[in-house]
């Protein structure tokens, strides 16, 4: 029987995770809606239950003999415009504390949490989904749950490519705010490579913090992909007052939408942990650099 559930084990950092407990042939159980695509979590032997953090009444089953729950699922990553069934308020909010009661109520011992640096305290209300983290970490330091709480820095995968508007194909690229701020963008893989050393180590600490190694602004990185190229890209501006603007307009109406300019904002004035965290637990952090070579080489056809 597994003792490890994993939820949003058919996202990007979940699937991560799934893969390395799989290849190191830890058992585990996936907590999977009727409409996800299984396939790979078929291959690495999960026992797959349907089920979703929107319907409580289908968590206890998914927790059946469960010592260990890890996390990662969330609405922003799933959501489109017009949804109804998926939003932060039912995914992130609600749907996490229905886990987290129900987890006690099966005597789970470890919960493995995957939340957010949200630096700046002003920039940071500007992002619900923030709060919605803010709020889980909160239940959980009150709850019987040993919580391990992992807040990852800004993903690679997501900030340096087409969805935040650096368009390699194009030669252009959209700078968020002033784009002089450091930001140390940690890779998915290093995270959900922490996320099981966490998961199962004996003893882990109740939080990290996760940073990259390689601090770089929006225009020290829009020069890494013009290096990259070899082309010069024409750089959109979109200042941060508009940002701001924007997050605090679409807050209660599109708060899904209102979480990327808030974020935007917040990587434009925060300060962030590096790579230490990453160090401790003996895992080699993946440059922000070497990550836009290979995107820059795919839009290239190399």
């Amino acid at each position: 029987m597994a003792e490890l559930l994993v939820c949003g084990a058919t996202g990007h950092l979940g699937g991560r995770i799934a893969a390395r407990l799989a290849a190191r042939g830890v058992p585990f159980r996936a907590l999977v809606r009727a409409s996800s695509d299984t396939a790979d979590l078929v291959a690495h032997g999960a026992d797959l239950v349907r089920g979703d953090l929107t319907d409580p009444a289908g968590l206890p089953p998914a927790l059946a003999g469960v010592r260990t729950v890890v996390t990662t699922a969330n609405a922003v990553g799933r959501w489109r415009p017009g949804a109804r069934d998926v939003s932060i308020a039912r995914v992130d909010r609600d749907g996490h504390a229905a886990l987290v009661r129900a987890a006690e109520a099966a005597g789970v011992e470890r919960f493995v949490f995957v939340s957010a640096l949200t630096g700046d305290d002003a920039a940071a209300d500007l992002v619900p989904l923030f709060a919605a983290k803010r709020a889980t970490e909160e239940l959980l330091r009150r709850s019987a749950l040993r919580p391990v709480v992992v807040r990852p820095a800004a993903f690679q995968e997501v900030w340096l490519s087409p969805a935040t508007g650096i368009r390699p194909d194009r030669r252009r690229a959209v700078v968020l705010g002033r784009g002089r701020n450091p930001v140390p963008y940690v890779a998915q893989d290093d995270v959900a490579e922490a996320c099981v050393r966490l998961a199962t180590m004996a003893d882990p600490p109740g939080s990290v913090d996760l940073g990259g190694p390689e601090p770089l602004t929006r225009h020290e990185v829009v020069d890494a992909f013009e290096r990259a190229v070899g082309a010069r890209f024409r750089r959109v501006v979109v200042p941060r007052p508009v940002l701001a603007a924007g997050a605090r307009a679409l807050r209660r109406r599109l708060p899904e939408l209102a979480t990327g300019l808030g974020i935007a904002v917040s990587m434009d004035v925060s300060s962030f942990p590096g790579p230490e965290a990453l160090h401790a637990l003996g895992i080699r952090p993946r440059p922000a650099s070497e990550h836009i070579t290979v995107t820059a080489s795919r839009a290239a056809g190399g």
